[in-house]
């Protein structure tokens, strides 16, 4: 075992929506150790090893763990945010106990920028995908909240450079890519 338990230190206001809460937990031990393992196992985790911290979304919340704290933003209530701070001590004591089976992975993922998808998404706004703008679903891609696949168009054949294009830079930020596409 790696960290033992954490301690709630502040419950705060989220200041990304204010119908939520963020809370920042501090642990029993320093977890730097495991973020290079975490960061093998969760694809889109986001590591930043200057900073010492790995940050893992879920959903619209965000998970950040640092050395001697974990903090969560976008939470309903202190409950919920028990709930997850016992998910993450599992997670990083489950992986430190099988980091000797782990590749450690010390390379910083970033969430890719939206004018970057954009830029290889057909432009046509044909809105098949659901959303107004191609625009607009690129913003939704980036967040993780629509999926790549649901842009027909991409799919075709005269978009196959760009189609490899984006499949490789969403690749390479942790997300999901069918294995066809691979």
């Amino acid at each position: 075992m790696l960290v033992d338990s954490y301690k709630i230190e502040e419950i705060l206001p989220c200041l990304a929506d204010p119908e939520k809460i963020r809370v920042i937990a501090s642990l029993s031990d320093d977890a730097s150790e495991v973020m290079p393992y975490i960061n093998s196992i969760i694809k889109n985790a986001i590591y930043i090893k200057s900073a010492n911290a790995i940050t893992i979304p879920q959903g619209e919340k965000l998970i950040t763990i640092h050395p001697r704290k974990i903090a969560i933003t976008r939470v309903d209530d202190e409950k919920e945010a028990k709930k997850i701070l016992d998910e993450m001590l599992k997670l990083i004591n489950d992986t430190y106990e099988k980091r000797n089976d782990i590749e450690p992975n010390y390379e910083r993922r970033e969430k890719p920028k939206v004018m970057d998808i954009y830029k290889l998404l057909p432009q046509n706004n044909c809105r098949k995908c659901g959303e107004l703008t191609c625009l607009a679903f690129a913003v939704k891609i980036t967040e993780g909240k629509a999926s790549i696949l649901r842009c027909s168009k991409l799919f075709q054949a005269e978009f196959s450079r760009k189609r490899a294009q984006i499949l490789e830079l969403l690749q390479k930020a942790g997300f999901e890519i069918p294995s066809a596409f691979r």
